[in-house]
């Protein structure tokens, strides 16, 4: 099986609301508080050591029968900068994707340095969803 490596769109960062015991490694997260400040598009975000995921894209992953990830809630807020650059556009649900498998090994894993690594089944799902902005390099 392949296996690929994910760099999502970095759209904001961890707030305070964020709680992170970062003495761990990789970090453990218990809460996320996402403040986006320029979001693109995507349904795949992320702000070290977090992914998050639209709706569309939680409900697809979920409905997959893939393993290794559970999706969770999140708090996420904009920006004064991001409420003027979207305008009125309509921000969607945005969850915690917090990914429980080995990287490599797993249909979603992540790397010791916290990269995200899915499967070739994974990939082809997410990629039905938007990703202009998430590198994607064979692992």
């Amino acid at each position: 099986m392949e296996f690929y490596r994910l760099d999502p769109e970095v759209a904001g960062a961890l707030d305070e609301g964020t709680v992170i015991d970062a003495a761990a490694h990789p970090p453990r997260i218990e809460a996320v508080h996402y403040e986006i400040s320029d979001w693109s598009g995507d349904d795949l975000i992320e702000a070290f050591p977090v992914y998050l995921v639209t709706d569309d894209l939680a409900d697809v992953l979920v409905d997959s029968g893939l393993d290794a990830f559970r999706i969770r809630r999140a708090t996420v807020t904009l920006s004064e900068e991001a409420q003027e650059l979207l305008d009125g556009k309509e921000l969607p649900t945005f969850h915690w994707l917090e990914v429980t498998g080995q990287a490599g090994v797993d249909d979603l894993g992540v790397t010791d340095q916290g990269q995200l690594i899915v499967s070739e089944q994974a990939l082809e799902l997410i990629q039905a969803g938007t990703l202009e902005n998430c590198e994607v390099d064979r692992f």
